[in-house]
């Protein structure tokens, strides 16, 4: 009698096959493309997450972030703080008739470059509105709401002071142009006032002098 020779199923063994052909041609789950890419993510969603909490901060190094905000609000509006301390000086020359012929045909020319000084075409303002941002405290706030205060001062009432003025230039003693302008000076000195007020906060908050803002008062105009 024959037996079948035929290795049975039973008999088979890995050890038997070639090391070629039991190879894995795919990548194991954990480093598919896929995976990678979701675990990147999620570490930098984490790491942005964590560097947003809230975190402990020093009295000494809120008083110097603040100061440091302060300066940035300085640097940044005195390019207007001097075009409307400008305007409002060329006015009142104007109403005092202290003005030359030639001083007065070059005073349109620098009133346009005073507005231009105060609005947000100008690099200061658009730091100052783009790139600004308080230490997230007690204290910043403050000083985060003075700054919105600056930009109002300087957006809307200097800027709209000067433009009054050019109008008043080229159409001396409008009464409407004057009423504006007097509504101008109004505002300055009640958004000077607020500023002066959340600088105030910040320091007793802090219980320190801060670095002054630098919002000039300016002069009412005499009426003509």
């Amino acid at each position: 009698m024959t037996f079948d020779q035929t290795p049975r199923s039973r008999d088979y063994s890995p050890a038997s096959v070639p090391a070629s052909s039991l190879t894995i041609t795919k990548a194991v789950w954990y480093r598919r493309p896929w995976v990678l890419l979701t675990a990147a993510l999620i570490v930098v969603v984490g790491v942005s997450i964590i560097s947003d909490l809230p975190h402990h901060i020093t009295r000494a190094e809120d008083i110097s972030a603040q100061n440091g905000s302060l300066a940035q609000i300085n640097g940044d509006i005195k390019p207007c703080d001097y075009a409307v301390t400008e305007a409002f000086s060329f006015y009142r020359d104007e109403l005092a008739h202290r003005l030359t012929p030639a001083d007065r045909a070059a005073v349109p020319g620098q009133l346009v470059g005073d507005q231009t000084a105060c609005t947000f075409a100008s690099g200061p303002m658009y730091d100052l509105t783009n790139n600004f941002q308080a230490v997230d405290t007690r204290a910043g706030l403050n000083i985060d709401h003075l700054e919105a205060v600056a930009v109002a001062w300087v957006s809307a009432s200097a800027l709209g002071a000067i433009e009054d003025i050019q109008y008043l230039f080229a159409h001396p003693g409008n009464a409407h142009a004057l009423a504006n302008l007097r509504m101008r000076e109004s505002n300055l000195a009640r958004q000077r006032a607020r500023a002066r007020a959340d600088l105030a906060r910040a320091e007793q908050i802090l219980r320190t002098k801060l670095t002054p803002i630098d919002l000039p008062s300016l002069p009412l105009i005499p009426t003509p």
